[in-house]
């Protein structure tokens, strides 16, 4: 398939704003608690559905690969490739999640993005169901639930603080996984910090996302399900995402060790910095006396960013979709492989975080474009093989560097 070359604006996401086809008829979907949406036909819980396969029961060890699926936004061959690569290499993933859902409100869900009516390009796409546990596959279907964009986000907030809305929103989540026949949910709630309102606190915050984790983790459990989960990476508690809390209730963490430079940011950068990822990789090992490593699935990114790498510079920071473009955009292999950027970038004006590989180049436009090769993710996998984490993911599937290589290199390091 010939790729289109084109730079789209990123959020800082595993479900990114621009970022998060296939031939069947897809309609869309709004699912409110006590509603009784039907499955499409043909769908994982439809009655002429093959017959899924029985969960697993979540154990470590048991999701060492997995990578996400989405839309990409205005580059519908994009995201024709992701689905065309996962149909090719569907057995060297543990688990898809495909980006299908998002929350509408406190207690709905829809299957299309917000202001549009259709669908998640991908919905239900039979390169998924019939690749996975409903079409009698080995790799768990596991979609991702989003709450990404600020008006999905206030409702994820107003519902953890209010229980009979969270018990609404549970019932919700636990519906959407039986009635279509799904192994799990994978759960992206994002940006709960900046939706804060006066004498609201992260603390409160941290509490109460904590208490709809632990709550929606026994309902799915009960209903035979697993939950996943996609957070930020960090190195305290202090911030709403509790790795201690979260991971004694969710059957595996997905880490998002991306964004530290990120589109729309003040300007470009090495998005994953290996001595940032180290730091979260170290903090995890220390979770429980390090009993806790292997349900934490390291998270790498499949993309680059584009733009001014000074904020002095001016013009805007956006991504690079994925990294197969942005390799083409760096005309080949003549890039450079190291930056001495991270020296006058620190964090919160504190830690300076060692780049590693850092593949760069500066374009004829005069931007720096930042990206990955195969040899920087592995240097990610690497440490996260080191530190005990459980496995990798990565957002998202499709125009992975070296393709096939990619594969070898996950395997090499993450054996079945």
């Amino acid at each position: 398939m010939k790729q289109l070359l084109r730079i789209l604006p990123l959020a800082c996401s595993a479900a990114a704003a621009a970022s998060c086809g296939g031939g069947v008829e897809r309609t869309p979907l709004v699912v409110e608690v006590g509603s009784a949406a039907a499955p499409r036909e043909g769908a994982p819980g439809s009655p002429d559905a093959p017959g899924a396969a029985a969960p697993r029961d979540g154990a470590p060890g048991d999701h060492r690969f997995c990578g996400w699926l989405h839309e990409f936004l205005g580059d519908p061959a994009s995201t024709e490739l992701g689905y065309d690569t996962f149909a090719a290499r569907a057995e060297a993933f543990d688990a898809v999640h495909p980006k299908w859902w998002r929350v509408a409100s406190p207690i709905a869900f829809e299957n299309h993005p917000r202001g549009r009516s259709a669908p998640f390009a991908g919905f239900h796409d039979p390169r998924v169901l019939d690749r996975t546990t409903p079409g009698g596959g080995r790799t768990r279907l596991v979609p991702l639930v989003a709450a990404v964009d600020r008006p999905d986000v206030v409702a994820v907030h107003a519902m953890i603080h209010e229980p009979a809305l969270r018990a609404q929103h549970v019932a919700g989540l636990v519906a959407l996984a039986v009635d279509n026949g799904y192994d799990g949910l994978d759960i992206d709630y994002e940006h709960l910090a900046s939706v804060l309102g006066p004498g609201e606190t992260v603390e409160a915050e941290r509490a109460a996302f904590s208490a709809f984790i632990d709550e929606l983790s026994r309902a799915l459990h009960a209903a035979g399900k697993a939950l996943s989960l996609a957070v930020p990476a960090v190195a305290s508690a202090t911030g709403v995402f509790d790795y201690e809390a979260l991971s004694a209730s969710a059957d595996h963490v997905h880490v998002m060790s991306y964004d530290y430079h990120f589109g729309g940011g003040a300007h470009a950068g090495p998005v994953a910095p290996l001595g940032w990822v180290e730091r979260t990789v170290a903090y995890i090992g220390g979770l429980d006396g390090g009993a806790r490593r292997e349900k934490f699935i390291l998270g790498l990114p499949n993309y680059g960013l584009l733009g001014p790498e000074a904020p002095e510079g001016g013009g805007a920071v956006v991504g690079c979709e994925p990294l197969g473009k942005c390799l083409e955009l760096a005309g080949g292999d003549g890039y450079d492989t190291s930056t001495d950027h991270m020296r006058r970038c620190p964090e919160d004006g504190a830690a300076r975080f060692a780049a590693g590989r850092a593949p760069n180049q500066v374009l004829a436009s005069g931007e720096r474009l930042f990206f990955e090769d195969l040899a920087s993710l592995e240097e990610k996998v690497a440490a996260a093989r080191r530190g005990g984490l459980g496995g990798v993911t990565y957002w998202s599937i499709g125009g992975e560097p070296g393709e096939a290589a990619f594969f070898s290199m996950i395997e090499r390091h993450f054996p079945r």
